[in-house]
């Protein structure tokens, strides 16, 4: 096997691996589904995001409608937010040995790269050997 093929085949492997260690490490489905909570106003408005970016519940106490609709969608905007933020804290800590994503994307994106110049490359020489076949004998 050549130097590329087995570093193709590393590549490959370790691409391999870090999906089965994120699918191994993915937590069991809890008994209470994580949400991310925030306020703003001083307490007025709070917010719950569940996962999947999903906006589970908005309270709205009567004292925030007094000040306004700019500051009540300014205020519910940085709640909203907030508990995002919040939620993508909370299941980054539930999941703390899963593979970071983006070390995995280049991971595979380096395959797919390495994959792409050894089929250039396997072309080439069927193309080089055909040419070759089809050349009369001398």
């Amino acid at each position: 096997m050549t130097a590329d093929a087995d570093q193709f085949r590393q590549s490959m492997d370790d691409a391999l691996n870090a999906l089965r260690e994120l699918r191994a490490n993915r937590p069991a489905a809890p008994d209470v589904e994580t949400c991310g909570e925030a306020t703003a106003a001083d307490g007025l408005i709070a917010v719950v995001a569940a996962p999947g970016g999903r906006i589970q519940a908005i309270t709205v106490a009567p004292q925030a409608l007094r000040q306004g609709s700019a500051y009540l969608a300014e205020q519910m905007t940085l709640a909203v937010n907030a508990a995002l933020d919040d939620l993508q804290a909370r299941m980054v800590a539930e999941a703390p040995d899963a593979p970071n994503p983006a070390v995995l994307l280049e991971r595979l994106e380096d395959v797919q790269q390495q994959s792409v110049r050894q089929m250039q490359s396997f072309l080439s020489a069927l193309t080089s050997a055909q040419a070759r076949a089809a050349r009369p004998a001398d």
